[in-house]
């Protein structure tokens, strides 16, 4: 017999793919009528991640956010994978972007945090557990300076070593500009997806992706038709019992943000006045599958 998920309203667009997926995280540029006057193309993220977190084979949780704001230097993600590591890895980042001033912040600068940062925690990380597994002192320890043998062991180990999450991260730059990066754990990669101007994590992200792609989204995209297509990228994900109808929201400007939840919200972050629950739900009732042409125009 096979099992399949309750149907949904995107069962009368045959693009739906039924599969079953766990966790989901989603990101997508857009461009504000203020970043399109100052020729400022993108100038705004959403985020999007549902709030399912499994452990083991059987027990989960269903509050479990994975999206997380950093104003203070211009950074916010979502996680996939172990939300623990996500949870290390970030403000890491953070303070190696916080060593170059916001304005000065160049794509190039930027990237060059994300690498060194991502360096520094996967090193750490390595040290602490993986060489005391070798029979090797949780030092930090160099290459260059032991025999041969013994590197290529490491080497070998340190391929091997994933960091245990993914990551979307938007970031803005001095002139205000978004950029959108994956960090890839398995991998150590670090991807602009700034072009065309999404990118998802997660088991689901294989749906999310091919929703976007037949949106054809791309970083101009008014923000409510961003966020409405990150929404529904979202929903793709929802035939499965590793993925809950709860979500988090995140939108952000070089010079603001905006939160918004499912859940009971614990702190005072505003939600935005076009983005929020209640305004996807309605745009979702009006488009569904349907073109959003109507919604593209600046």
């Amino acid at each position: 017999m096979t099992l399949r998920p309750k149907r949904g309203p995107f069962d009368k667009c045959n693009l739906w793919p039924w599969r079953y997926w766990m966790t989901i995280g989603v990101g997508v540029l857009a461009t504000t009528a203020e970043g399109r006057k100052n020729q400022i193309v993108p100038n705004a993220v959403v985020l999007i991640a549902d709030t399912m977190g499994s452990f083991g084979d059987v027990d989960s949780h269903a509050r479990l956010h994975k999206v997380m704001t950093l104003p203070e230097v211009g950074l916010y993600a979502t996680v996939a994978g172990e939300v623990d590591k996500g949870a290390e890895l970030v403000p890491v980042i953070a303070n190696f972007l916080s060593l170059v001033p916001k304005l000065q912040r160049t794509y190039g600068s930027i990237l060059q945090a994300l690498a060194a940062a991502c360096f520094a925690y996967k090193g750490n990380k390595f040290t602490l557990t993986e060489l005391p597994r070798l029979r090797l002192p949780p030092e930090v320890f160099d290459p260059r300076k032991t025999s041969p043998e013994i590197s290529a062991i490491v080497q070998d180990a340190w391929d091997k070593f994933d960091i245990g999450c993914d990551l979307i991260l938007a970031v803005f730059d001095g002139t205000g500009r978004a950029h959108l990066f994956q960090i890839t754990g398995a991998g150590h990669e670090i991807s602009n997806v700034s072009f065309p101007g999404f990118a998802a994590i997660g088991v689901g992200a294989e749906n999310a992706l091919f929703w976007l792609s037949r949106r054809q989204h791309t970083m101009g995209i008014p923000l409510v038709c961003s966020a409405y297509h990150a929404y529904e990228a979202k929903l793709m994900a929802e035939g499965s019992a590793h993925v809950n109808k709860h979500l988090d929201i995140i939108v952000a400007t070089n010079d603001d943000h905006w939160v918004c939840t499912t859940h009971a919200k614990l702190t005072a972050e505003k939600e935005h006045p076009e983005i929020n629950i209640a305004a996807m739900k309605k745009l979702f009732k009006k488009f569904g599958p349907k073109d959003t042409v109507t919604l593209t125009k600046p």
